[in-house]
Formats: structure tokens, C-alpha cells, sequence
């Protein structure tokens, strides 16, 4: 995905222009490019798209690790002061717990990494790209997960974005690709917004995003297991349905504690 076409998606995505964070779209742009150049980005769009792009290269799958590892685990809570470190290890506690959770026993969890890449012990470990912001100290979260069994594959991705504002897909609008289901309801956290897309060869894409007053949350799965430049609506099929279910998507982007 070259940067017009980042550039096109993240118009699209937002209704009302770039939240007042002091961001650029050129800012965010260049942040995107040094990062893609050191190491993954996973990068899921969000409800107005709701589509899952790999930039810059495909990616290569690391060492499985056993569901029955982490499930049950207990995740500290957020405290009111947390160095970065300490938000990327819980917020990867909890995303851990959700995912895992909604897997079933006896699925191969693998991390999506750049091929080159030593993925972590933890497949759910988050990455913490810093926005370069003035030096605002705020991070974009993210990570993305295959999950394999005798049927085939599929992947999930999770995504935190601290940027403020009003960003939900409106279901009326008559852009190109239309989703094959689409709803908002608002939660007391914020306002969710659940899509699903199909293509013709079978790709099946659920993502649901939490817009709140302080950041944006976005869940998605597909099945799909390898990950590859474009536009996430054309990946290979490598199974007959995404890892987890639309409604289990949906409780994942509600999940308790997934705050930075």
C-alpha cells in the first residue's frame, strides 16, 4: 500500500477531517514509513474500510505456542501511572486473554512476523509504535495472530489508536467495496461499530471499531493466514471461516481493561 493509497483510506475513514490531536496526515504518514522500514506493522483499518493490509512486505509465520499456555491467566489492572513498558505489557495481557479465550483447544497460534523478524515468546506481545507528536509520549498498539487447525487458517489483528475524535462508518454510505452487514450501537465506553465484507472468492472479513473520547479500538479477523500487500479484501482463503465469530469479534473490541 503506497501512501496515496493510505492517504485515500484514512480520508475515507475519518467523517469530520483529523481529530485536533495536533496530528498531520503527512506526521502520521512518516512515522508509518520509518516504522515500516524497522520492523512489522500490522496494519488493520478500521470501520470505514474494515480491512487488513500488511505494508511494505509479506509476512512469514513464527514457532506455534500452545492455546493452553496463557488461557486463564490473570492480568494486572491499569494503574494510574504506567510507563510505556508497562501499558505495552498489559494491554498485551489482556489481548492475550481476550483472543485466547475465543480459540478453541488444540488451534496453532502463530505470530505474524516480517520474514527476518525473531518474533516474541509471547505471539500477542504487542508492538508500540510512538506517535511522533512533540514528544506526546502516546503509541499506536498493535499486533496480528494466525490461527491454524486441520481446516485450514485464519488470522486476527488488534489495534489501538490514540487518536480522539468521531470515527465511525456511516452503514448508508454508498462507497466501494460495500460491507455485506453493517451496525452501530453505542456502549457506555463508546460507539461500536461492527462490519462484515465477502468477496467473491470467499475471503470473509468481521472487524468491529470502539471510537471513545481518548482512542480508538479496533478488532478484526479474517480467513485468511498469510498476509500480503493490498487492500486486505483479496487475501488467499486458507480456511471456510475466520477464527472466530462476528459476535466473538464484537465482545473482543468491548473487552474489559483493553484501555491505554
Amino acid at each position: 500500500m503506497d501512501d496515496l493509497e493510505v492517504r485515500s483510506a484514512l480520508n475515507t475513514y475519518v467523517l469530520e477531517a483529523e481529530p485536533p490531536i495536533g496530528l498531520t496526515g503527512e506526521a502520521v504518514l512518516a512515522a508509518g514509513r520509518r516504522s515500516r522500514r524497522r520492523r512489522l506493522t500490522t496494519a488493520v483499518a478500521g470501520a470505514a474500510l474494515a480491512v487488513v493490509a500488511a505494508i511494505g512486505a509479506t509476512y512469514a509465520i513464527a514457532t506455534p505456542v500452545p492455546v493452553s499456555d496463557v488461557v486463564g491467566s490473570t492480568c494486572k489492572p491499569k494503574s494510574a501511572v504506567e510507563t510505556p513498558e508497562q501499558t505495552k505489557l498489559r494491554l498485551s495481557c489482556v489481548v492475550s486473554a481476550a483472543v485466547r479465550s475465543r480459540i478453541a483447544p488444540g488451534k496453532r497460534i502463530e505470530r505474524l512476523t516480517i520474514p527476518g523478524e525473531i518474533p516474541p515468546a509471547d505471539p500477542f506481545l504487542l508492538i508500540a509504535d510512538p506517535i511522533e507528536d512533540q514528544g506526546s509520549g502516546r503509541f499506536i498498539y498493535h499486533m496480528g495472530v494466525r490461527v491454524s487447525d486441520e481446516h485450514g487458517a485464519g488470522s486476527v489483528y488488534v489495534k489501538l489508536l490514540p487518536f480522539p475524535g468521531t470515527m465511525a462508518y456511516d452503514c448508508k454510505d454508498e462507497s466501494t467495496p460495500k460491507p455485506e452487514k453493517c451496525s452501530a450501537h453505542q456502549y457506555p465506553r463508546g460507539l461500536l461499530t461492527e462490519v462484515t465484507y465477502r468477496n467473491d472468492k470467499g475471503l470473509v472479513l468481521h472487524a468491529a471499531t470502539l471510537t471513545t473520547p481518548k482512542y480508538i479500538l479496533i478488532v478484526a479477523a479474517n480467513n485468511s493466514g498469510v498476509l500480503t500487500k493490498g487492500d486486505g479484501l483479496n487475501d488467499p482463503v486458507d480456511s471456510p471461516a475466520p477464527p472466530v465469530t462476528e459476535a466473538e469479534v464484537r465482545d473482543m473490541a468491548l473487552t474489559d481493561g483493553l484501555t491505554p
